[in-house]
């Protein structure tokens, strides 16, 4: 998705965009090189929410500031994840799921993607709106889960969709539900959590998204600029494809939106996350 963003904005920013992976920390190591960095529009970091919104929450400290020292220029994209279960899974749909695990109290169990993920805290939101008490089971990544998926070791998951299309395809998985207001582009038939009226709460308001950020000392006038260039990109007819194909919705936000959707999200997490007394090491 960077790559994509990347290569159409050189032409409307009037200069090369390198695409530069700043791996470690979840984002962290690349967000703090962004917050260091001279704000004249010379460095950008596309991230998903966890920066700005978890990360307040999952350090005890940092040596940067993650909402004031990176500035929203443009919210890029949506995606989803998806309650996933075994093919075999006696609940057919999301309301039999609850039932089922208000019933198993904590002999239930759900896996996510790592430890402080947002599939990790999907589920301490979802035992919140469903009164469930599933216990969390933290594997290595996507497909990890969907092993322990197929093998029977947990018997629910919150995981990414794009992660389980031919799974899910092959009826060995089955998706119950997924993130969020809307469906995703890859899952049609597969109903977000919005759409169940089953008083989910905030459930159906948790949007997972991928932004474009710049160094908070930034000037206005240069976010403006690049966020212009930005939404110009994200509404280019194969642009939209090729993010669909992605499992990734355009959201296109400009800088006061997308800092307002960044302070409700942290509304919506910071209860969550302090709920579990989870911390990352600093």
């Amino acid at each position: 998705m960077a790559r994509l963003v990347a290569e159409r904005l050189a032409p409307r920013l009037g200069a090369a965009v390198a695409v530069e992976n700043r791996a470690g920390g979840g984002g962290r190591i690349a967000a703090e090189a962004l917050a260091h960095a001279p704000g004249d529009g010379t460095m950008l970091m596309m991230a998903p929410i966890v920066v700005p919104v978890f990360f307040p929450f999952l350090y005890a400290s940092l040596p940067f500031d993650p909402v004031a020292d990176v500035a929203p220029v443009a919210m890029a994209t949506s995606f989803t994840f998806a309650l996933t279960v075994r093919g075999d899974h006696p609940a057919r749909d999301l309301a039999g799921f609850i039932a089922w695990a208000r019933q198993q109290g904590d002999r239930a169990s759900y896996g996510s993607l790592s430890a402080g993920t947002p599939a990790h805290f999907l589920g301490v939101l979802f035992n919140q709106a469903t009164g469930t008490t599933m216990v969390h089971v933290p594997y290595r990544g996507s497909s990890p889960l969907a092993i322990a998926l197929l093998g029977g070791e947990v018997p629910c998951g919150f995981t990414t969709t794009a992660s389980i299309v031919p799974q899910l395809a092959d009826g060995s998985l089955r998706a119950l539900a997924v993130s969020g207001a809307t469906r995703s582009p890859l899952l049609p038939a597969v109903p977000s959590f919005a759409e169940f009226g089953l008083d989910l709460a905030e459930m159906g308001r948790a949007e997972m998204w991928y932004g474009l950020f710049a160094p908070g000392r930034t000037p206005p006038a240069e976010v403006a600029r690049v966020a212009t260039a930005t939404l110009a990109v994200l509404a280019e007819g194969d642009v939209v494809q090729k993010l669909n194909a992605l499992d990734l919705a355009p959201r296109p936000l400009g800088p006061a939106a997308f800092r307002a959707a960044i302070q409700a999200d942290i509304a919506r997490w910071g209860p969550v996350i302090r709920s579990t007394g989870f911390k990352l090491e600093d």
